[in-house]
């Protein structure tokens, strides 16, 4: 594997064929902006020739792209809104006033509107536009925040210029940015079981990234701002978050494997009695259809649907692009194959003009930790949504959520065949392979140490071989764990 961090920018290149390596990009390594989340988020995805120049410039060149994103980071729905990753509080109010005169001196002055409620002015965009917030008229947990401003801004108190603010031009919702603040940022290589911090490039045998950070409450970053308004004001740009009490904590480990395999594993903990609702440890935009025979998606272990009178089957994989896709679908248990073990993986698979399947791309959560399925099931309203963008959120965890510990994967493969699949994922000790059959068909996969069935559908049969494990069906799956 070769490593090179550059700019908050971490690419990780990894063998693919005796043609190409696999390359992926992410972003948000490092933190280095005051005005958005700055998580780690994947970029970019795709296979680079092996036998180009050696110069390091050519590594960030990819010669057959698989992936441009640009929301690929989970967050959390707590308070019924979308928190983390690239998400803020959608509280406060952007108002377009020209040439309004306010100053950084003026940050965290108090202000009042025609129908006496109050805000906060939490930072001064540039000359024409201002960002407020209002003082919290709800609870502590239960926060509520007013979105619009009526009229113009009397001066209350705390700032440099005085002088009212007339009504705004232009004005909406917008997020509090920063919604959280950083408290780790790492990217570490490991050879021969020895860690390194990697500063510039590296080659190595596996990786990880390390980020963790704490979403604070909204309703306590005005308040505190005001109290922290030196004498005669700010002389810089105040980091908002740093003024905010930490309501929920976050750390994702990225760890990349050898193979490219990506283990997305996360913790979740709230730190407040506020409401935490639903948990993603992954999620994933659409890819792009390099092969140019289109995308077939399939969601393992669920049954076909009705959405708006349309039939949708993901049993098998189903074209995605142009043709019709679930506007906003909860897959519930009653589309699950087995009530006992809730659908755990997505897969997207490449195929070429003559129809033949050249890759796939899977997102997965691992039976460990509160992925187990015995522990998802008592947190679970549904396995996944389906929204109209292509895009997968599948869900971890929903309800009355406290603390999360699990691991995602994502990985691109070569389907062996078609109509069929099969792929491992490395975690924890242990190997687990994934077979996925979509007709009359026979798989072999070659292992190391002890063998053991974990699941499959009836319709799957298998046998051991020496140290290969030779899988046939028709339609349905079977799981298998190494240790």
């Amino acid at each position: 594997m070769f490593v090179w961090f550059h700019c908050g920018k971490a690419l990780f290149k990894t063998w693919y064929d005796e043609k190409y390596d696999l390359v992926q990009r992410f972003s948000g390594v490092s933190c280095d902006t005051f005005t958005y989340n700055s998580h780690i988020d994947f970029t970019e995805a795709g296979l680079i020739l092996r036998d180009k120049p050696k110069a390091l410039e050519d590594a960030w060149h990819t010669d057959l792209p698989f992936s441009m994103s640009t929301d690929d980071a989970a967050p959390c729905i707590i308070n019924k809104t979308w928190l983390g990753a690239g998400h803020g509080h959608p509280c406060c109010v952007r108002c377009y006033i020209p040439s309004h005169g306010k100053t950084l001196k003026d940050v965290g002055s108090l202000w009042k509107d025609e129908k006496d409620v109050t805000f906060t002015l939490l930072r001064i965009i540039d000359e024409d536009y201002l960002l407020f917030i209002s003082d919290n008229i709800g609870t502590l947990a239960d926060y509520q925040f007013i979105t619009t401003i009526e009229g113009g801004l009397s001066y209350v108190e705390n700032g440099d210029n005085t002088a009212p603010l007339p009504p705004a031009e232009e004005q909406g919702v917008a997020y509090l940015s920063r919604a959280y603040r950083f408290t780790k940022k790492r990217l570490i290589g490991i050879t021969n079981g020895k860690e390194k911090a990697i500063v510039k490039t590296m080659d190595c045998d596996s990786a990880r990234m390390e980020e963790e950070y704490e979403i604070v409450n909204p309703a306590t970053v005005a308040p505190n701002l005001r109290k922290a308004r030196p004498e005669g004001g700010f002389t810089h740009i105040p980091d908002l978050p740093l003024f905010g009490e930490a309501m929920f904590k976050t750390k994702n480990i990225y760890h990349i494997n050898e193979d490219g395999t990506v283990l997305c594993e996360f913790y979740r903990e709230k730190l407040m009695d506020i409401s935490y609702e639903r948990c993603m440890g992954a999620m994933y935009q659409e890819k792009i259809d390099v092969y140019g025979g289109g995308m077939y998606r399939h969601l393992a272990k669920t049954l076909p649907f009705t959405e708006n009178g349309i039939d949708f089957d993901f049993t098998v994989p189903r074209y995605i692009q142009d043709s019709p896709y679930p506007q906003c679908f909860f897959v519930t248990p009653e589309y699950w194959e087995n009530p006992a073990s809730p659908p755990d993986r997505i897969i997207d698979y490449f195929r070429d003009e003559d129809g033949h399947d050249r890759l796939g791309f899977v997102l997965g959560y691992l039976p460990l930790y509160d992925g187990e399925p015995e522990k998802r099931l008592q947190h679970l309203e549904h396995s996944i949504m389906l929204y109209r963008s292509r895009k997968i959120y599948p869900t971890f965890m929903s309800g009355d959520l406290t603390k999360l510990h699990g691991i995602a994967y994502k990985k691109f493969f070569k389907p062996q065949k078609d109509k069929a699949s099969v792929y491992s994922v490395k975690a924890d000790g242990k190997t687990f392979i994934y077979f996925d059959f979509f007709e009359k068909n026979s798989l072999e996969f070659a292992f190391e140490g002890n063998i053991r069935l974990y699941e499959k559908s009836d319709a799957v049969s298998y046998e051991i071989k020496g140290n290969t494990v030779c899988a046939q069906g028709e339609h349905g799956y079977a799981v298998f764990i190494c240790e």
